[in-house]
């Protein structure tokens, strides 16, 4: 029992260390959780094996009071026929009573330790899943606030802002319009075949709205 309270004083006031730290409190807690599980299942072997002490001496137990039983019943059976042999019966029973008197008090103090023991590693599993909640939380909180401060972040950003930013991404482009136009240039003699092309075109068109008058 002594060694599993410094297991459990060891282990937690570790962890609440580690959350007193400025540094990676998550990788802390981790290191310490995994520490404390590792603890509360050796605490669990632990107490199986007291138990199954327990369980020896409670059957040694059973078994000294069924001789009780069972010497003085031989005792009834032979005492007519031998009394000696009665006697020893007797003796054989008184011994199984010093047996069963001393195992009664090893059961009793057993039993004791093996429910201290059993209410401590229940406090020790408490504590270890309250821890495991907190580190949840703080998680969860961690992840809210890290998503406020990237969305107040963005909000800091000016209306006339975000404006000036598009008239300069539009200026930008603008100028590769036009440098892409200055580049490519223009065919004057190209250009009169379009006009004298665009201009007939018109003519006629003109014509056939005349001739429907």
């Amino acid at each position: 029992m002594r060694t599993i309270k410094r297991w459990t004083t060891g282990i937690f006031s570790r962890v609440d260390w580690a959350v007193s730290q400025i540094e990676n409190q998550e990788a802390l807690i981790n290191s310490a959780l995994k520490e404390s599980r590792e603890t509360v299942a050796k605490a669990k072997v632990q107490m199986g094996r007291v138990r199954q002490d327990g369980e020896k001496l409670r059957q040694r137990l059973q078994s000294e009071e069924e001789g009780i039983v069972r010497w003085r019943e031989r005792a009834i059976q032979v005492a007519k026929s031998d009394e000696q042999r009665a006697l020893e019966c007797l003796k054989r029973s008184k011994k199984a009573e010093q047996q069963r008197d001393q195992l009664l008090l090893r059961v009793k103090e057993h039993t004791q330790v093996e429910q201290q023991l059993a209410k401590d590693v229940g406090i020790m599993e408490e504590r270890l899943t309250e821890l495991m909640e907190k580190r949840n939380l703080m998680r969860t909180r961690q992840s809210r606030a890290e998503a406020l401060n990237n969305i107040q972040t963005c909000s800091s950003v000016g209306n006339s802002d975000v404006d000036d930013i598009f008239d300069r991404w539009e200026m930008r482009v603008t100028e590769k319009e036009l440098a892409t136009e200055c580049a490519i240039g223009t065919d004057p003699l190209e250009e009169s075949f379009v006009s004298e092309e665009t201009e007939t075109e018109l003519r006629d068109e003109l014509r056939q709205l005349l001739n429907q008058q």
